[in-house]
């Protein structure tokens, strides 16, 4: 073997020239199986780093919101707050917000509804003002949980690729809330964003 550049010979396992300092086909090829080693273990290394978030099938979480009559909702939310703040660590968390919903929706079911006998004014203004602070509250959290896990995902790609990949419809978060999130939340385990918590 002979040095591309000054023609010096060489050993077959020789990365560099020890005359030119060129650096030899074997130390490019050593090079780059080096860059592959090392971006494989950053990798292993991220991936066993990921947050960890629960993962639950779709039909489970909808026969949950129809079995405790719309309960589960901010049970879901309360019970993912510490796995959504540890996503964005530097972005508060509106836990004020999942108290709100966990509050009000307990006052709707707890308090008469106006289709029943006689409940006096009082009650059925609060149940009704409950019912819309748990609407609100429900609406808002949907989008923030949406915009975490897409500015989480941007992380690893770019913002408009995460837009359109993690979280895409706005109309899907408002209408089904919980149960969009958690698909969202699915989908990105198997993108290997997130690992399952057990």
């Amino acid at each position: 073997m002979k040095c591309q550049s000054c023609g010096a010979p060489l050993n077959a396992e020789d990365e560099v020239c020890e005359y030119c300092g060129t650096m030899t086909q074997y130390g490019m090829d050593m090079l780059q199986e080096r860059k592959r080693l090392e971006q494989e273990e950053l990798r292993r290394h991220a991936i066993e780093n990921l947050p960890k978030i629960k993962y639950v099938s779709i039909p489970f979480v909808i026969a949950m919101c129809i079995l405790t009559l719309g309960c589960y909702v901010p049970y879901w939310y309360a019970t993912r707050i510490a796995a959504l703040k540890s996503l964005i660590p530097d972005k508060k968390f509106p836990v004020w917000a999942v108290i709100a919903f966990v509050l009000a929706w307990g006052l709707v079911v707890i308090l008469p509804s106006s289709e029943e006998e006689n409940p006096s004014e009082l009650l059925q203004l609060a149940n009704t003002v409950a019912v819309w602070i748990a609407v609100i509250a429900s609406v808002y959290l949907a989008f923030t949980v949406r915009k975490i896990l897409q500015e989480y995902a941007a992380k690893f790609m770019q913002a408009d690729i995460a837009v359109e990949s993690v979280a895409p419809s706005a109309v899907r978060a408002l209408i089904f809330g919980a149960v969009y999130l958690q698909h969202c939340v699915n989908k990105m385990i198997k993108m290997k964003l997130l690992a399952p918590k057990i």
